[in-house]
């Protein structure tokens, strides 16, 4: 197989698997709360990713050095825990509409990574990035309101879900960055040793929580009721949907792949649209706005890297010897 069409495939497969996913979480937090929800799936994950972890690269895989320890458990809470647990609760918490803001923001997360890196190296972006974080974040907020801020004002019971969500995106965005200060680990041992200190910090909160009965323990037949959903969210979207990101990304670059993200929120809306969710026009104008910005804005990064190396490359010929 052509080694382009194998990075599209794959991340294809994986924008379709992560897509999915909120759909399926939403009915099953209809029966469970997303704690318990969140550290049963990734606890199936973490078993799986250490057995690829130990097939690819033995024990080695699982040594790190103590200065290393504190980062990764840091990162694994960001994404393992405050992600999950901030993004299912607030789904859980808008019903319905939570499910497609949930896709939605997943799919912002490129953009609002872009903000976060001009916040920490203090590297401004482009104008023209900047006016696409805007109209993206301006066609989430379509979404949001319907077109309407007496939406928020008549429902205040949305604010909190919303604030949740975007807590989580911004979790979920600086465990991305910090990957890059783990250089020499390979991809599949950054996430399974974070996803192992993940599922540690989410252990902890969890025994508080059901301690001060704030949550309670699932039945074993609330657990065998929504078997499918957990085994999907866990292997599906969980492993095969990361694995997917993680091989096509590498042939295609982040940059190129990134754009396969969009497919998120679209099979999301389907799906939810199939179930019978009416989609308002509003919704989906500011759906397609969120989207052909992050899309423009890829467009013109390439654009702009590829003027700076042909750039690079005339300079470098005209030097004098």
């Amino acid at each position: 197989m052509n080694k382009m069409i194998k990075g599209i495939l794959a991340c294809t497969i994986a924008g379709i698997a992560f897509g999915t996913q909120w759909p399926i979480a939403g009915s099953a937090l209809k029966t469970i709360d997303p704690y318990y929800f969140t550290l049963i799936r990734y606890t199936i994950v973490a078993v799986v990713l250490a057995l690829i972890l130990f097939s690819t690269e033995g024990k080695a895989g699982f040594k790190m050095a103590k200065k290393q320890i504190l980062p990764t458990a840091v990162m694994g809470t960001l994404a393992f825990c405050v992600y999950n647990f901030l993004v299912f609760a607030g789904q859980k918490m808008a019903g319905t509409s939570g499910t497609i803001l949930a896709s939605l923001l997943m799919a912002l997360i490129p953009m609002v990574s872009i903000l976060m890196v001009w916040l920490i190296d203090q590297k401004r972006p482009s104008g023209l990035t900047l006016f696409f974080v805007g109209t993206s974040l301006l066609g989430v907020i379509l979404v949001i309101t319907k077109g309407s801020f007496k939406v928020i004002a008549q429902d205040s019971k949305l604010l909190l879900p919303i604030l949740l969500m975007i807590v989580s995106v911004l979790a979920w965005v600086l465990y991305t960055i910090g990957g890059s200060s783990f250089k020499d680990w390979s991809s599949i041992k950054y996430t399974t040793l974070s996803c192992l200190f993940g599922n540690i910090t989410s252990a902890i909160l969890i025994a508080i929580l059901t301690s001060t009965h704030f949550i309670n323990v699932p039945t074993m037949t609330t657990i065998i009721n929504i078997k499918w959903q957990i085994m999907y969210m866990s292997l599906i979207a969980g492993v095969i949907g990361v694995v997917m990101w993680n091989i096509g990304n590498k042939i295609l670059t982040p940059q190129n792949g990134s754009l396969f993200m969009n497919l998120v929120p679209i099979v999301t809306f389907i799906i939810e649209i199939l179930q019978g969710y009416h989609l308002s026009l509003i919704e989906l104008i500011g759906a397609l706005l969120t989207i052909s910005s992050i899309i423009l804005n890829n467009v013109s990064q390439r654009h702009n890297y590829a003027s700076m190396i042909k750039t690079t490359a005339t300079s470098t010929l005209e030097m004098p010897e």
